[in-house]
């Protein structure tokens, strides 16, 4: 990875305050990675906001699946790994890199294929047995819940955890701690991310006691200068009622560890015109299977994008074009968004979601008549 000389600073001028980057490593121009928005955060004032995410702004599905290729190619050689992507941000990118990784080539001096095991970290209480818990600290819904996974993805050697960004590395360090102290077995942590800003890689390893490898997109250094004038608005409720979500969520998910098969037109029962543009929304956590199915659907139509709902609260402007709001679909009676989905570009929108969690009539109605609820769980 090489940074051109153009790309080895930047200042981005932000309501909130001044960013300050500082480049090291790129895969590509950082203007094609990312762009900014303020988050309705008094912990931080600024958000990057991904170009080959997902999440925030639609994308084609290659261009999330040339991520996922792009970050399995670079993790060294792992013999047995267990993967964490963390909730909610990066559910897909987490599934996307491990099942990049499994199907990438093995080392051809042992002639086997690859196997390992994923899950990802939910904010939801369950009665599915709980491993652990842990905190991210700068979010605006800290707390973190792990399943337990099994005994397979408990007997790994190898740690692959997955998030968007990685700024002060202090919620993969808590992660990483947390695992570790239940199994000390564990000889390497991996911490994936899109951004790399973090300026403790050595301190971080060091108190984990084992290797640890950092792999990204880019990598660099950020400072964060605030305005003193900027007062953010309050932020929306974004906890949660902490209620347990057994009878809502599917007994077979991701963030209990089942890698669970991905969704066909044929099973849906759903068809498409050649002319039709559109967008497939995930919802919250369940983000992952709505990109499959946005990667079936691309060939056969003339646009397909991707995108997801977040419980984020994101401030308007810069690059959050169009914002909708809505109360959540897994009974939290909380605010969820979406962000730069124009409705009317789009003759087909298809909301995939997970159980019972049904999409509310505030956000269906929200995304137009062309608007189709689609369940891709088991």
């Amino acid at each position: 990875m090489t940074v051109s000389p153009e790309l080895e600073t930047r200042e981005v001028i932000l309501p909130s305050g001044t960013l300050r980057l500082r480049l090291e490593t790129a895969t590509a121009p950082l203007e094609s990675l990312l762009t900014y928005a303020v988050r309705r955060n008094p912990k931080r004032g600024f958000l990057f906001v991904s170009r080959v995410l997902g999440k925030h702004i639609p994308i084609a599905p290659e261009v999330a699946a040339r991520t996922y290729r792009t970050l399995a190619a670079a993790l060294p050689e792992l013999h047995a790994p267990h993967f964490i992507g963390l909730a909610e941000t990066a559910t897909a990118l987490g599934e996307g890199v491990f099942r990049a990784w499994l199907d990438g080539k093995p080392n051809p001096q042992s002639g086997q294929t690859r196997s390992g095991t994923f899950q990802h970290t939910t904010r939801y209480h369950t009665q599915f047995p709980l491993l652990l818990r842990f905190d991210e600290p700068h979010s605006h819904a800290p707390a973190h819940l792990v399943y337990d996974p099994g005994p397979a993805a408990r007997a790994a050697t190898e740690l692959v955890l997955i998030d968007d960004e990685l700024s002060t590395g202090t919620t993969l360090q808590n992660l990483a701690a947390a695992w570790l102290e239940l199994h000390p077995h564990v000889l390497r942590v991996v911490l994936v991310s899109l951004t790399d800003w973090c300026p403790r890689r050595r301190e971080l390893a060091e108190s984990l006691g084992v290797q640890v490898d950092f792999v990204s997109l880019t990598r660099g250094e950020l400072s964060f200068m605030p305005d003193p004038d900027w007062h953010p608005a309050a932020l929306p409720a974004v906890v949660g009622n902490g209620a347990d979500k057994t009878a809502l969520l599917p007994a077979q998910s991701a963030r209990y560890g089942h890698l669970t098969a991905l969704p066909t037109l044929d099973t849906l029962g759903l068809t498409f015109h050649p002319t039709d543009r559109v967008l497939v929304l995930g919802t919250g956590e369940y983000q992952y299977p709505a990109f499959a199915l946005a990667g079936v659907l691309a060939p056969g139509v003339a646009s397909c994008l991707w995108n997801a709902t977040t419980r984020s609260p994101i401030l308007p402007g810069l690059a959050i074009r169009h914002t909708l709001s809505f109360t959540d679909n897994v009974s939290d009676g909380i605010p969820n968004f979406v962000y730069n989905v124009d409705p009317s570009a789009y003759s087909r929108i298809l909301v995939a979601y997970e159980g019972a969690c049904l999409p509310g009539p505030a956000l269906m109605a929200a995304l137009g008549p062309h608007a189709q609820a689609v369940r891709l769980s088991p």
